[in-house]
């Protein structure tokens, strides 16, 4: 029984066993380069790649006409099936042609949209609604998924090296000239195809490569010329896919010479081909038609199927993937290709058309506005027709004229600014006795609201978001906006979701032709002397479509990068500001912003002399982890002790700082790469599993032993470097105390300020001792009057003792007595006059010396 073995685990896609185990149930298998491409398919299988072959260029056995070997008889039996299938399947979706169709005839360009009245002058106006979200469609969808720049961009998958956004990046560049430049018609191609796409609801964009043009062509191919069997489920998985080529006697002519087609006598073809529906509308809106076909114009049928081809020795009678080129008159096949890589022995079917799907459905045909809004768009017209009508019968000169009245002439139309007789019945003295207007109802304002009404639910399903923003206010939260503009763009982002998968395969077919025809091609002075080749085009996941599927508006884009202002804004240092500085100009459409922004040098690994150039001239130097640190060291030391430069006074300013930073980057990033290297070996002479999460704890302790043997290294190794670089900092200081400025004007100003700092000092102080002396004054005068209250208490006391104590006191003896006591009151006045006196003394001296 075959065993299952994995390609890579990465890409977690299986493959069976090539061979059956041998009787030890070992099995001999090949499995694929590492650096082969695998190229994942829709339904889960996986191409792979291999590097022993470049394509036709290497083998062009391989990719011959097979009609050229074969047995005509065979092959015209096979073209004679096929033919009638392919009259089956173009039957079987006639009713979806003219549903196209009727959406092209919706748009109204080509004035002939059903629906509305047919007297004269009735009205032929179409409701703009399927033309106007066709036209919005195709224009933000180009802008998303083609801006000017190109519409590729780079996207490394797993671990991310220099070699591979290298390869990348050439990629991209090349790939974008591709796509802008030398492939012309890729825009405008691509432009048809988005306009058509809303009414179709699939179309089709192929590719393929040119050996005239020496380049990969383009072309639009719409829905009414791919032809898919009823069954078919998908476009990619369906059992056959036709496409019709309608092309001129000359261009087959050039595709027989080219190899294309095998030469065959050719019926010439005199009658119009058949033209579908769509054809036929189409026609009327670019405004031609057929006259004669002078040009020989006829159909040949590219039908991309399985055949089981037993003369083929490459398929050896399996079922096989092969391109059909049947010529619809003589139904005589022109050209038979194998349709799958060399090499590839699963021979999976090669992509040369890519579908754009407008929205899926049940089966393999999208649908479209005609589908979906064909009913309101109808409605729209008729109403918009009646509503114009009304007011034109209104308008009109419509009358009733009485029996047996003339007017005079040949006609009985009135033209504007003339003047008509009429003869009336004898008797009848007012014209409006003869004639009256008609009495048609006016423009009626129910129908007005209803086609208010159906434009609302027209635009409701094809909406965007700036109509459903356009009520939002300036102080709306940048979130809220950002919720608003997702709600009203639901349909829009989905399909511009599908629009991106499907560019992405575009870019896959395209990369598939770069590789095998890349030498050959012609390529302008731009990219000449890109160095690009075949063999970086073997890896092809790494360019994908410059559009973002998450994002389908300048609006919702705008939203976001507001959002992210807003958040650096309160966060700064979680943010690189130039970065989002630069999404933001970006995004505003500002012409050659990088221009306006400082620009970083290079980052490239140097020599440690170009380092030691650098840091002299005053740029940044840098560290890398693949440098010999130690050697750069000590280049780095050797230089600083160079008298002729790092030693140079003139030269140290600028150099011992930015060396001091430099030596401490090569200083860590050695310790980190001997700790790894001595933890790694570690864990190796263990059989330790690095990245088993059970082993951290054996892993944390490895890195503990490895740092002992690290600081042994570093002890022996940097005990000359450490003294050198405390050295280069003290005269870091030195430097930078010296640097300090000397300006006359500052010491003028300095000296000033301390002077009068001084001032101020001197003078609270001399406040506080006269504030000391005048509390002291204070208190002594208060001592004094105690004691002179206590003195006339006292004689007062001794006064009335006195009296009480003797009655027979005389006269004289009183008055003595009373003298006395004046004299007291005196003596005391005195010295209280005596003590404010010296007060004011004390208080003018302190007041003067202020």
């Amino acid at each position: 029984m075959a065993t299952q073995m994995p390609i890579e685990q990465d890409y977690k896609r299986y493959i069976d066993g090539m061979s059956e185990p041998d009787e030890d149930g070992n099995i001999d298998v090949e499995l694929p380069e590492e650096d082969s491409e695998i190229i994942e398919q829709a339904d889960g299988s996986a191409i792979v790649v291999l590097d022993d072959y470049e394509g036709p260029m290497d083998d062009a056995d391989f990719y011959q006409n097979l009609s050229e070997e074969f047995d005509p008889y065979d092959l015209n039996a096979v073209a004679m099936r096929y033919m009638d299938l392919v009259k089956n399947d173009k039957t079987s979706r006639e009713e979806r042609d003219k549903k196209y169709e009727e959406g092209l005839k919706r748009t109204g360009l080509g004035n002939d949209a059903p629906g509305g009245a047919n007297f004269m002058g009735a009205s032929k106006v179409v409701h703009p609604v399927m033309a106007e979200a066709c036209v919005d469609f195709a224009s933000r969808a180009i802008k998303e998924m083609f801006p000017p720049d190109g519409p590729t961009r780079t996207k490394i998958i797993g671990e991310v090296t220099k070699e591979k956004v290298a390869i990348a990046e050439r990629k991209r560049d090349y790939m974008n000239w591709q796509l802008t430049e030398q492939i012309e018609e890729f825009r405008d191609e691509q432009e048809q195809l988005l306009t058509q796409l809303p009414l179709g609801g699939s179309q089709y964009l192929k590719m393929w490569y040119d050996d005239h043009k020496k380049r990969p062509c383009t072309e639009f191919v719409p829905i009414d010329k791919i032809y898919l069997p009823f069954e078919a489920a998908n476009f990619y998985t369906a059992q056959r896919i036709t496409e019709v080529n309608t092309i001129s006697s000359w261009e087959f002519q050039n595709r027989v010479r080219a190899g294309l087609y095998r030469d065959i006598n050719l019926i010439r073809a005199t009658a119009e081909p058949d033209q579908s529906f769509a054809e036929k509308a189409n026609a009327k809106i670019e405004g031609k038609r057929y006259e004669d076909n002078d040009d020989g114009v006829r159909n040949v049928y590219h039908i991309y199927t399985w055949l089981e081809l037993e003369e083929d020795k490459r398929s050896k009678g399996e079922s096989a993937p092969y391109i059909m080129m049947i010529d619809e008159l003589d139904q005589k096949v022109v050209g038979l290709y194998r349709n799958w890589e060399e090499g590839d022995e699963t021979m999976t079917k090669l992509d040369w058309l890519v579908e754009f799907k407008f929205i899926p459905w049940r089966g393999a045909y999208a649908i479209g506005l005609p589908h979906l809004i064909g009913g309101l768009s109808a409605a729209l017209t008729g109403s918009l027709r009646a509503l114009l009508d009304s007011a034109h019968i209104n308008n009109a000169s419509t009358m009733l004229k009485l029996k047996g009245a003339r007017m005079s002439g040949q006609t009985q139309q009135v033209e504007v600014t003339q003047i008509a007789e009429i003869e009336g019945a004898p008797g009848v003295d007012d014209v409006r006795k003869i004639a009256m207007p008609m009495p048609f109802n006016p423009p009626s304002p129910v129908l007005m609201e209803l086609l208010g009404w159906l434009t609302d639910a027209a635009k409701g399903v094809i909406t965007t978001s700036e109509e459903k923003i356009a009520d939002a206010t300036n102080n709306m939260p940048v979130g809220t906006a950002q919720a608003l503009i997702e709600q009203g763009a639901h349909v829009f982002s989905a399909i511009h979701a599908r629009l991106h998968e499907s560019q992405a395969r575009v870019l896959k077919v395209l990369g598939r032709l770069n590789r095998w025809y890349l030498d050959d091609q012609r390529k302008g002075e731009l990219v000449a002397d890109l160095d690009i080749h075949n063999e970086d085009f073997k890896r092809n996941t790494d360019v994908i479509p410059v559009s973002d599927p998450h994002i389908f508006s300048e609006t919702q884009r705008m939203a976001q990068t507001q959002a992210v202002m807003a958040i650096m804004t309160t966060n700064p240092d979680l943010f690189d500001r130039k970065a989002v500085i630069e999404r933001f100009l970006k995004q505003m459409k500002v012409p050659q912003f990088n221009e306006l922004m400082i620009q970083e040098p290079d980052d490239d690994m140097i020599t440690s002399a170009k380092e030691n150039f650098n840091i002299l001239k005053g740029d940044p130097a840098k560290a890398y982890e693949e440098q010999d640190h130690l050697a750069h060291i000590q280049s780095h030391l050797d230089f600083y002790r160079n008298p002729v430069l790092g030693s140079n006074p003139l030269f140290q300013p600028k150099l011992i700082g930015p060396l001091i930073d430099h030596l401490q980057e090569h200083m860590g990033m050695w310790y980190e790469e001997s700790m790894k290297t001595y933890a790694d070996s570690g864990l190796k002479d263990n059989n330790v599993d690095y990245d088993n999460p059970r082993n951290t704890k054996r892993v944390d302790q490895s890195y503990a032993m490895a740092s002992q043997a690290v600081f042994k290294d570093s002890e022996q190794i940097f005990q000359n470097v450490m003294p050198l670089i405390a050295q280069m900092k003290q005269q870091l200081d030195a430097l930078k105390q010296a640097a300090q400025p000397q300006d006359p004007d500052a010491q003028i100003l300095l000296q000033t300020s301390m002077a009068e700092t001084n001032r101020r000092a001197a003078k609270d102080k001399a406040e506080i001792a006269i504030d000391q002396q005048r509390l002291q004054q204070e208190q002594q005068l208060e001592t004094a009057k105690i004691q002179a209250d206590l003195t006339k208490s006292n004689a007062d006391n001794q006064l009335k003792v006195a009296l009480d104590s003797t009655n027979n006191i005389t006269k004289q003896q009183i008055e003595s007595a009373k003298l006395s006591h004046d004299a007291d009151i005196l003596r005391h006045e005195q010295a209280k006059t005596a003590l404010e006196l010296q007060d004011r003394a004390q208080s003018y001296l302190g007041d003067r010396n202020v």
